[in-house]
């Protein structure tokens, strides 16, 4: 107890250097109720969540229900710790939609656990009276298992979602459960002993279909979710796709003026700038980032960056954000002059008026306001971008044909970052019951399962604490048996198979039909014209995302892929990242906004390498080389 104190009492001192070192920017949080899958809401005094009528002895391997368990130690290593594989769990867990005495067990009374969460202030697929903590999805899990969510607090941008998370951590006053944006904050938060030990009651509960996942990893996932040798933080862990950056753009807008698909940097200048001189696009043409996030992913938040300009980055071999080896130097991927050539390119584009003028300031939602409202052509991210991420697009018009294409350097290379094989971590309260951290890790499993069957017509991402979990190749393996079925090649019914990994497959084969328009026979490339928007628009968006948000990934292979060497922060970076965050953030900012000139790039690189960098870099290399 003594130490929590202390811990407390430093970090409230240390709240701004919280928040720096953790980032200072998510681009799309896992936890936020955003289109992609992801108003107000009530709040409440923190309460103790009611017992449920379980055992509080926090023994995980004999269920007081007398269901399936695991026994013995398991047989998997990972992080220092023993785990029971998928294989090891006795029994098979219940169907989707149905309950057993497991991973999917209905406590005998209702369990309330508190949570917060980021959402989409714009969001409007709620219905009236409904909110974080009263919504399809909550009462799906209070119906069906008995676990009622109490909504502690809810904001509604990136910067104001970290901040808050770096308060709360600081002053000891954590909810139940939450999902942070990345590992910094699980491990502050496990430094002041505010967590909960997830080992034996994930080991014990988690279903078949999320150890899966988690071992498809090859025990990354257990790792990143360890500190201190306690399993701490339960990762997501996403689809590759989810880091692989490409640019959206208007096709039909295209076709109209006759425009042929851009391939590199200078044919989508030009395409943006036709957009803009023949009215498509009168004050923009290219969406960019909001307040408080960067406009590239970095090595701790490495996938689902929307609206940011990685795709532009890439064209011009530039990695900023990550750490990376060019022979065998190490490089901070910002301080190259890849980035300072883009930088460059993206300072002119703002001059001239293509990208919005609100780059780096816009709030609730404003950077995504032209493409919601047809007046922007062209944005930039990963595949949900498209269908999950811009649905009003469609609902606003129903002909607006988004496609998605790579962006390619001028001698024709396609070059990708490479993601973490997850970013955010659902983090548990210390104070927990039992029971709640049971809870936690079912509503985990039941997102996992259940996920097909839900009416995604309301955004997933009001599903509480959504932490996503799926097998890194979902996408490209959804992709291509969807189009075999809408070929004909197959049937939905090959792909119903009980406990599948890619745990939406079936469920999207089986309702290609209310979506999909009878003559289309997967022939072509899909777009907005072979589909029906509004009847079920849920699995519309669903498909929009995996078909055309993702078929570039799925058809075509990357010519080059950069990995960063490490995805978290180490002890060295305590000391410096805050400050050098700060310095690069600020910097690169001021630089595309022209409230500094590109020389501002070469005293920054100077200054970050004299405040700290040439330290980090030094650290970093010797870990990578420590092994």
């Amino acid at each position: 107890m003594t130490k929590r104190i202390l811990a407390l009492i430093l970090a409230l001192c240390l709240v701004a250097t919280v928040f720096a070192a953790c980032g200072g920017d998510s681009g799309e949080s896992s936890s936020s109720a955003a289109g992609d899958t992801s108003s107000s809401s009530s709040s409440s005094e923190s309460a103790p969540a009611d017992d449920g009528g379980s055992s509080e002895d926090g023994d995980a391997s004999t269920p007081e229900d007398g269901g399936a368990a695991v026994s013995g130690e398991g047989s998997m290593e990972a992080a220092g710790l023993k785990w029971h594989t998928a294989e090891e769990v006795e029994g098979d867990d219940a169907p989707a939609g149905e309950i057993d005495e497991r991973a999917f067990q209905k406590f005998d009374e209702v369990v309330e656990v508190h949570f917060a969460s980021s959402i989409d202030p714009v969001d409007t697929t709620l219905s009236e009276g409904e909110d974080a903590a009263n919504n399809q999805y909550t009462r799906y899990l209070e119906e069906n298992f008995n676990i009622k969510f109490v909504s502690d607090w809810t904001v509604g941008s990136t910067a104001d979602f970290q901040q808050k998370i770096s308060l709360q951590i600081a002053s000891a006053s954590l909810p139940d459960g939450i999902v942070v944006p990345n590992r910094s904050y699980m491990v502050k938060a496990a430094q002041s002993e505010l967590l909960a030990d997830l080992h034996d009651v994930y080991d014990q509960y988690a279903s078949k279909q999320v150890k899966q996942i988690m071992e498809s990893t090859d025990g990354r996932a257990y790792s990143n979710g360890t500190y201190d040798g306690t399993f701490v933080g339960l990762p997501n862990v996403s689809v590759e796709t989810d880091g692989i950056y490409i640019y959206f753009i208007r096709q039909d807008w295209l076709d109209e003026l006759k425009i042929e698909v851009p391939k590199t940097i200078a044919e989508l200048e030009a395409a943006a700038q036709k957009f803009k001189d023949e009215g498509k696009s009168p004050k923009y043409s290219i969406a960019g980032v909001g307040q408080g996030v960067r406009s590239y992913a970095n090595f701790l938040e490495s996938g689902n960056k929307s609206y940011g300009f990685d795709a532009v980055y890439q064209a011009k071999d530039a990695y900023p954000g990550f750490f990376y080896y060019e022979g065998d130097e190490l490089v901070y991927g910002t301080n190259t002059q890849q980035t300072r050539d883009t930088l460059e390119i993206l300072a002119d584009w703002y001059k001239k008026g293509l990208i919005n003028p609100e780059l780096g300031v816009a709030t609730n939602g404003d950077e995504a306001a032209g493409v919601k409202e047809g007046t922007c052509g062209i944005f930039m991210g990963p595949w949900w971008s498209l269908g999950y991420g811009n649905g009003d697009s469609f609902k606003n018009d129903p002909t607006a044909d988004w496609q998605a294409y790579p962006l390619y350097s001028d001698d024709g290379k396609w070059n990708v970052k490479i993601k973490d094989c997850g970013s955010s971590y659902t983090i548990v309260s210390a104070d927990a019951s039992d029971d709640v951290k049971k809870a936690i890790i079912i509503t985990n499993n039941v997102l996992v399962r259940d996920e097909s069957i839900f009416d995604t017509s309301v955004a997933i991402g009001w599903y509480p604490l959504r932490n996503t979990m799926a097998a890194m190749d979902e996408c490209e393996y959804e992709y291509n048996a969807l189009m075999d079925v809408l070929k004909g090649d197959k049937t939905a019914e090959d792909y119903n198979i009980p406990g599948n990994i890619y745990k939406n497959l079936y469920t999207d084969a089986v309702d290609l039909p209310t979506v999909f328009k009878e003559d289309f026979k997967g022939d072509r490339n899909v777009s907005v014209n072979d589909m029906d928007v509004m009847t079920n628009n849920g699995q519309f968006n669903r498909y929009y995302a995996l078909l055309v948000g993702d078929r570039p990934y799925a058809t075509l292979t990357p010519d080059k892929k950069v990995e960063s060497v490490i995805y978290y922060t180490i002890d060295e970076f305590d000391t410096y990242w805050t400050q050098l965050q700060d310095l690069e953030d600020q910097t690169i900012m001021s630089i595309m906004t022209g409230q500094a000139d590109i020389s501002a790039f070469d005293t920054y690189v100077q200054n970050w390498k004299a405040q700290g960098g040439d330290t980090i870099l030094a650290a970093v290399d010797a870990f990578v080389k420590a092994g």
